[in-house]
């Protein structure tokens, strides 16, 4: 008697505990299947939004200001195959209140190419923009190349009709904000950006 309620004991407890154990387990390995679907997620999103900022041969590491000489700042995102000095940005008068105004590089090659295209570069118009806020684009999406020498830096005008900002106010004596593309290959091509550059009118660069 003794031995048959032992061996129903074992079995209610068989039939209560068993059930719980397999679903303690199921639930386990649901978990591990979860986390392991996030994982791979984020992983996905991380790779997606990689790509996403890389399209178009893009630089998109952050890029650090650099002081200009003559005033202002510069973002190069460039910089490790172009070095870029700017030298200024100058005013000529073609009336008694308006005038165009066009920069004056420095440009130093750190790669073997001997052109660089300067103008509108990954579907950015080059501007510029006073500090009055009016806006000054330039009058094409295309790019004007110009003659660089690796390892030496090379004075590089942009007085080029389509490369001016026209039609500028006189009273304009910063550009707190000038944008200029430039395209060396298909891999690199970016825009340059020149913060608070003063305005020289009807000076010519040394």
């Amino acid at each position: 008697m003794k031995k048959s309620l032992l061996t129903l004991a074992c079995m209610i407890a068989m039939t209560f505990f068993a059930p719980q154990t397999a679903d303690a387990q199921l639930g386990k390995l649901l978990n591990k299947a979860t986390k392991a679907l996030k994982d791979v997620n984020k992983s996905l999103e991380s790779q997606n939004g990689q790509a996403a900022d890389n399209a178009d041969g893009q630089n998109t590491a952050k890029v650090a200001a650099v002081p200009v000489p003559g005033g202002g700042e510069m973002l190069n995102p460039l910089a490790a195959v172009m070095d870029v000095e700017l030298v200024g940005a100058y005013g000529k008068s073609t009336s008694m209140n308006y005038g165009y105004v066009y920069l004056v590089l420095k440009v130093k090659m750190n790669m073997n190419k001997s052109s660089a295209s300067f103008g509108s570069a990954n579907n950015v118009r080059a501007m510029a923009v006073d500090e009055d806020g009016n806006s000054y684009p330039i009058n094409t999406m295309g790019a004007f190349p110009k003659n660089v020498t690796e390892g030496v830096f090379v004075k590089v005008v942009l007085d080029d009709k389509d490369l001016c900002f026209t039609d500028v106010k006189k009273t304009a004596k910063t550009m707190q904000l000038i944008r200029l593309g430039v395209y060396i290959d298909g891999t690199h091509r970016d825009v340059i950006t020149f913060k608070n550059v003063p305005v020289q009118w009807d000076v010519n660069p040394e």
